[in-house]
C-alpha cells in the first residue's frame, strides 16, 4: 500500500558519494560495508539519494542521529527538513528496490502529485540481507487552487 506520510526533520550521518547510475551497483555495497565496519553504535540505517545532475546521483549511506551527535571522521552530516513523502513498504531482494521506487513514481504521476528528486530507503542491515524496507519519495508542495 502506498500512502502519504509526514516525516519530521531528520539528521543523517554517513558516507556520501556522487556517481553515475551504472557505477552505483559496484560502489554502494562497498560503501555500506565501510559504514557497518565503522564503530558508530547506530542501529537505524538508511540511504538518502538525490539526482543533482542528469544521470548522476548523490548517495549517502548512514544512520539517523540526534542533532548533537558528533560526526565521525570521513562522514558527512545531512539535515533533511520536515516534509511529506510517498511511502511504500517493500519486502523482497535488494535488487528489487529500484522497482519499488518506480511504483512510487508511477503512483505519483497517476494521482497528479509532484515529486522531488529526494528518496529515502530505511531497512539496511549489516550483511545487506533481504529485509523489509520503507521506501520514501519526497513530495513537492502542491499549488493552491483558488475556486
Amino acid at each position: 500500500m502506498i500512502e502519504i506520510v509526514e516525516l519530521p526533520e531528520l539528521v543523517c550521518i554517513g558516507y556520501e558519494i556522487e556517481a553515475d547510475w551504472q557505477d552505483l551497483a559496484t560502489l554502494m555495497p562497498k560503501l555500506w560495508q565501510r559504514l557497518f565496519a565503522a564503530d558508530t553504535g547506530a542501529t537505524s540505517f538508511l540511504e538518502v539519494s538525490s539526482e543533482p545532475a542528469e544521470g548522476r546521483f548523490r548517495e549517502l549511506v548512514g544512520f539517523l542521529a540526534a542533532g548533537s551527535t558528533e560526526i565521525p571522521d570521513g562522514m558527512t552530516k545531512l539535515l533533511l527538513p520536515a516534509r511529506p513523502y510517498l511511502r511504500l513498504h517493500y519486502e523482497g531482494p535488494l535488487s528489487g528496490i529500484a522497482s519499488g521506487f518506480q511504483r512510487l513514481y508511477d503512483h505519483a504521476a497517476a494521482s497528479g502529485q509532484r515529486t522531488g528528486d529526494l528518496k529515502l530507503d530505511f531497512g539496511y542491515t549489516p550483511g545487506l540481507t533481504d529485509t523489509r524496507h520503507e521506501l520514501h519519495v519526497a513530495l513537492e508542495p502542491q499549488p493552491l487552487l483558488l475556486g
